[in-house]
C-alpha cells in the first residue's frame, strides 16, 4: 500500500445559520424578548458562537492566552446569506474575520477556499416548484460572490433536503458538490462494476467522495459527500465539544484500516454547535484543528481540495426528497410525520398541512399576477426576478437605477417603476414565506411560524395594489384549517389575526412615529426611519403652558419600493405626556395652510378639549398614541418622558442614605444586622455615585477623583453591598480598545505608557472590563512584532527599546495572554 493510499485527511463543517428575522414592513429585527440580555437571537448568538469562532482561544493552565485563532480558516462552513446581511451591519468584525478567513484557506488548499454557499433563505428544496429552485440557487451563488469575491464550487442545502431536481438546478448553476447525511444514500457502486450495495440504512463509507448522474439531465453529474453520521451525532449530543482531547480521539475512531484508498473524515453539524449549544465549544475546536489534528496523524483539508486531488470513482443512487433531519423524507414540512422539536406530550403537528397548503395557494396567486402583470415592466419576468438579488445586496439610489436601467421596459413612468418594484418585493415576500424554520418545530404559534405569516401578510399587502381577488380571506380560510397545540391560540387564522396583523406597518404608524419622535429629537430636512426615508417638508410647533402642538406635512418614500407617500400631520402632547396624532392624505398647500392655522389658533384660545374637537373635524376619528408605536421606539420616548421622575427617584435614595448611614454604622458597630431596606438605597446611591465621577471623568480619571471613587467602593465593602458599575465598565473597556488600536498604529513608548496607565486606573478602581476584543487585536497585531524588536538585536540593559518590550509585554499580561515565550528571549538576549 503507497503512502498516498494511507494519507487521512480532516474537514469539519460547520453550517451556520440564522432564519431571517426582520420585520418586513421595517426590514429590521425588534427586540426579542427571549434573547435577554440581548437585542434579538441574532445578537445573542453571534456573541455566542460566531465571534468566538473568529477569535477562539487555546489557554494554558493558567487559563492564559497561548494562541487566538480563527477557526474558520481551518474548517469548512457555510453562513445563510440573510444572516450575513445582518451580521455586514451589526457585527462587521466578525463578518470580516469570516470573509479573511476564506481568502487566508485559498493558499492553504490548492486555490480551494474552505467557504460554500447555500440555497438563498433555507427553503426545502424538493417541496420548491422550479422557478422557486432556480431564484435560490441564483440568489445564493450571486450573495456569495458578492460577499466572498468569488464563485462557490460547493452549496449547503437547507436540511441537506434534496431529489434531483435539486441536483440538476445546482449543476446547471455550476456547483460541483453538496454534502448529505449517510441515511440519505440508497445504494452505490464501483465504477465499471454492474452490481449495487444497499446503503439505505445509513452505512454508506462516508470517508470518500461519489458521482451521482442526474436522471433529468441525462449524460450531467454532480459529486456527493456523506459525512461521517455517528461522529457528528457525538458533538451535537454527547458534550465532545466539552473536551478536545475527547474530540480528537472521536475523530480517530472514524479512521480505518481497511480503507485502500486516500479518506477523508468528514462530520458536518450546525455550526452553532461550536459555542452557542455547548459553551466553549470554539475552544475545542481551535485545539483540535490548530494543535492535535497534526500531532494525530490528519491533514486539514476541505471538500474542494479533496475532490481535485481525488476524483470519485464510485457512484451513488439517493434517496428522493430526503434530509438529515426527518427520518420521513421530508415530511418534517408538510405533514404530522412525527418528527418535531420542542413538543409536549399529546400535541401533534396537524397543522402543518394547511400551513403549506395555505402558503401554496399564495405563491401560485403570486406567480399569475407577477406573470400578468410583470409582463407591463419587463421583458422576461422570471430572469429579472433572479437578477433582483443585485438590488437586495444593495439598494443604494445608483444601484438601483442601473438595475432598473438594465431590467426594466424604457420609458416607465415613476409609478410605473414603483409597481415594478413592488411586483419583485412580492416574490422576494413569497420566497422568505418558504424559510423551513417555520415548520420545524412542534406549534404553529411559534415565534418562526408567525414570522414566515408575517412575509405571507406583506405579500397580500402589496398584492392588493393589483388584484380585486381577496386574497386573505381564501388563505385565512385554509389556514384556519390548522389547529394550534395551545387551545386559546385556537386555529391558523386566529393566529394570524392576533399575532401577524398587529404587526403590519402603514404609512401613518410611520408618519406617527416621526412626528411624536420630532418632540424630543431635532430632525433634518431629510431622515432615514427604518426602511424609510422622510422629508420634511413644513413643521409648526407651539406651546401652551405644559402642553404641545406640532402640525406638519412629510413625504415618506419607502426605500424598498420607492413608493412615494405625501401626508400631513397634527400632533398634541398632553401636560401628562400622552399623545393624540392625527394623520391624513396631503392635498395641497392651500389646504395644509389653512388647517394649519385653524388648529394653532384652535390650540391657543380654547380648552384643549376644543383641539381634539378639530382635529377629529379635518382628519377624522383614527388617531395614533404611544402604544401604535413600535415597541422599541416607545421605550426611548418613555425614557426620555421618565428621565425627570429617575432623577427624583435617585435623590430620593441618595437622601434616605445620607440621612441614615450614621445611625446604621452605629448598629453595625453594635453587631447588629443592616437592614435591607437601608441597603437597597446605599446601593443605588453609592453606585450612582461612583458612575457619575468615572462618567464625568471621560474615563481620565485624576488622583484626587480615584481616591473618592476608591472611598466609596471601601464604604460598599463596609456594609456588604455590590455596586453596580456597568457605566464605567463601559467606559474603561472602550478606552481601553481605541487605546490598543492607538498602539498598533504609532508603535511608540508614549502610547504604550498611556494603555499601562488605564490598566493601572481599572485595577485601582476594582473595574471588571471586557477586554476581549482588545485581547484579539494585541495578540494579531502587536505580539508578533515584539519578537521583530528582539531579533532585530537592537536592545541592552539601557536602551529605550528594551523597555518598550518590557511595557508591550506587560500589556499582555494585563490583557491575560501568556508572554512567557518573548520574556525569556528578552532575558536571554541581556544576559548575552
Amino acid at each position: 500500500m503507497s503512502d498516498k493510499k494511507n494519507e487521512v485527511f480532516l474537514t469539519i463543517h460547520g453550517h451556520f445559520y440564522q432564519p431571517p428575522r426582520e420585520n418586513p414592513w421595517l426590514e429590521a429585527i425588534e427586540l426579542q424578548d427571549s434573547a435577554l440580555p440581548f437585542h434579538d437571537w441574532n445578537e445573542r448568538i453571534n456573541t455566542e458562537c460566531y465571534n468566538p469562532n473568529s477569535v477562539s482561544k487555546i489557554v494554558d493552565s493558567r487559563n492564559r492566552i497561548l494562541d487566538v485563532v480563527n477557526n474558520y480558516e481551518h474548517m469548512s462552513y457555510n453562513f445563510g446569506p440573510t444572516l450575513l446581511s445582518w451580521m455586514e451591519q451589526f457585527a462587521p468584525l466578525t463578518y470580516e474575520r469570516i470573509i479573511k478567513a476564506d481568502i487566508e484557506s485559498i493558499p492553504e488548499h490548492n486555490g480551494h477556499g474552505n467557504a460554500i454557499a447555500q440555497v438563498y433563505n433555507h427553503i426545502i428544496m424538493p417541496l420548491a416548484n422550479e422557478q422557486d429552485k432556480q431564484t435560490q440557487v441564483k440568489w445564493g451563488i450571486r450573495d456569495f460572490e458578492y460577499r466572498f469575491g468569488r464563485k462557490p464550487e460547493g452549496m449547503w442545502l437547507a436540511e441537506t433536503a434534496v431529489d434531483d431536481d435539486t441536483l440538476r438546478v445546482l449543476e446547471e448553476n455550476g456547483i460541483k458538490f453538496t454534502i448529505l447525511s449517510p441515511y440519505q444514500a440508497e445504494k452505490f457502486r464501483k465504477k465499471g462494476d454492474k452490481e449495487w450495495t444497499d446503503v439505505s440504512w445509513g452505512n454508506i463509507d462516508p470517508a470518500r467522495s461519489y458521482k451521482y448522474n442526474i436522471k433529468s439531465a441525462p449524460g450531467k453529474s454532480i459529486d456527493l459527500f456523506f459525512y461521517d453520521g455517528a461522529i457528528s451525532r457525538s458533538v451535537a449530543f454527547d458534550e465532545l465539544l466539552k473536551d478536545g482531547n475527547k474530540f480528537i480521539k472521536r475523530l480517530k475512531e472514524g479512521v480505518s484500516e481497511c480503507r485502500d484508498y486516500p479518506q477523508l473524515i468528514n462530520i458536518a453539524t450546525d455550526g452553532e454547535s461550536y459555542g452557542h449549544h455547548t459553551k466553549f465549544g470554539d475552544m475545542a475546536l481551535a485545539y483540535v484543528l490548530k494543535i492535535k489534528a497534526k500531532d494525530e496523524g490528519f491533514t486539514i483539508t476541505n471538500y474542494a481540495e479533496y475532490l481535485e486531488k481525488y476524483e470519485s470513482d464510485c457512484e451513488v443512487e439517493i434517496k428522493q426528497a430526503s434530509s438529515w433531519s426527518c427520518f420521513h423524507g421530508v415530511g418534517r414540512w408538510k405533514e404530522d410525520c412525527g418528527c418535531s422539536t420542542g413538543g409536549h406530550p399529546g400535541w401533534n403537528q396537524k397543522w402543518r398541512k394547511p400551513l403549506r397548503d395555505a402558503l401554496d395557494y399564495l405563491r401560485d396567486e403570486f406567480a399569475s399576477l407577477f406573470e400578468q402583470e410583470g409582463a407591463k415592466y419587463f421583458d422576461n419576468i422570471w430572469e429579472v426576478r433572479n437578477k433582483y438579488i443585485e438590488v437586495i445586496l444593495d439598494r443604494n439610489e445608483m444601484n438601483v437605477k442601473k438595475f432598473q436601467q438594465e431590467n426594466f421596459r424604457p420609458d416607465l413612468s415613476d409609478e410605473d417603476k414603483v409597481k415594478a418594484m413592488e411586483l419583485l418585493e412580492i416574490q422576494r415576500q413569497s420566497l422568505l414565506m418558504y424559510t423551513s424554520c417555520g415548520w420545524f418545530f412542534s406549534e404553529i404559534s411559534g415565534i418562526e411560524t408567525v414570522q414566515i405569516m408575517k412575509y405571507a401578510a406583506r405579500a397580500m399587502q402589496l398584492a392588493s395594489r393589483f388584484t380585486s381577488k381577496n386574497l386573505e380571506e381564501h388563505f385565512l380560510n385554509i389556514l384556519a384549517e390548522a389547529k394550534s397545540n395551545i387551545p386559546e391560540h385556537g386555529t391558523g387564522k386566529d393566529i394570524f389575526e392576533r399575532f401577524v396583523k398587529p404587526s403590519i406597518v402603514t404609512t401613518k404608524q410611520i408618519a406617527s412615529l416621526w412626528a411624536l419622535s420630532s418632540l424630543y429629537q431635532d430632525f433634518e430636512d431629510e431622515e432615514s426611519v427604518y426602511c424609510y426615508t422622510i422629508r420634511k417638508e413644513a413643521y409648526k410647533k407651539v406651546q401652551k403652558g405644559a402642553s404641545t402642538f406640532v402640525v406638519g406635512h412629510i413625504e415618506i418614500q419607502s426605500k424598498i419600493t420607492l413608493q412615494k407617500s405625501n401626508v400631513m400631520f397634527a400632533l398634541m402632547q398632553y401636560a401628562g405626556g400622552d399623545f393624540h396624532c392625527a394623520i391624513k392624505e396631503y392635498s395641497d398647500d392651500a389646504e395644509f395652510n389653512r388647517i394649519k392655522t385653524n388648529l394653532i389658533k384652535t390650540f391657543l384660545m380654547n380648552p384643549l378639549t376644543e383641539i381634539i374637537r378639530s382635529l377629529d373635524e379635518y382628519f377624522g376619528k383614527e388617531y395614533f398614541t404611544l402604544k401604535d408605536i413600535f415597541i422599541e421606539e416607545r421605550r426611548k420616548i418613555l425614557q426620555i418622558l421618565l428621565k425627570g421622575k429617575l432623577e427624583k427617584f435617585s435623590e430620593t435614595y441618595q437622601e434616605m442614605y445620607d440621612e441614615g448611614k450614621g445611625s446604621i454604622y452605629h448598629l453595625q458597630g453594635l453587631g447588629l444586622k443592616i437592614p435591607d431596606e437601608f441597603k437597597i438605597s446605599a446601593a443605588y446611591a453609592l453606585s450612582h455615585k461612583f458612575n457619575d465621577i468615572v462618567v464625568h471623568s471621560g474615563g481620565f480619571v485624576e488622583d484626587d477623583l480615584i481616591q473618592q471613587a476608591s472611598d466609596i467602593n471601601y464604604e460598599a465593602k463596609k456594609i456588604d453591598i455590590k455596586l453596580d458599575k456597568t457605566p464605567s465598565n463601559k467606559i474603561f473597556s472602550k478606552k481601553i480598545l481605541q487605546n490598543i488600536n492607538r498602539l498598533v498604529h504609532s508603535f511608540e513608548i508614549q502610547q504604550a505608557d498611556v494603555v499601562l496607565e488605564i490598566f493601572d486606573n481599572i485595577r485601582r478602581l476594582e473595574l471588571q472590563v471586557d477586554i476581549s476584543e482588545a485581547q484579539n487585536i494585541y495578540f494579531a497585531k502587536i505580539y508578533h512584532r515584539i519578537g521583530a524588536i528582539i531579533e532585530a538585536g537592537t536592545l541592552n540593559k539601557r536602551s529605550s527599546n528594551k523597555r518598550f518590550v518590557e511595557m508591550l509585554l506587560d500589556i499582555g499580561e494585563n490583557l491575560n495572554i501568556n508572554t512567557e515565550f518573548y520574556r525569556k528571549k528578552l532575558d536571554k538576549l541581556l544576559l548575552q
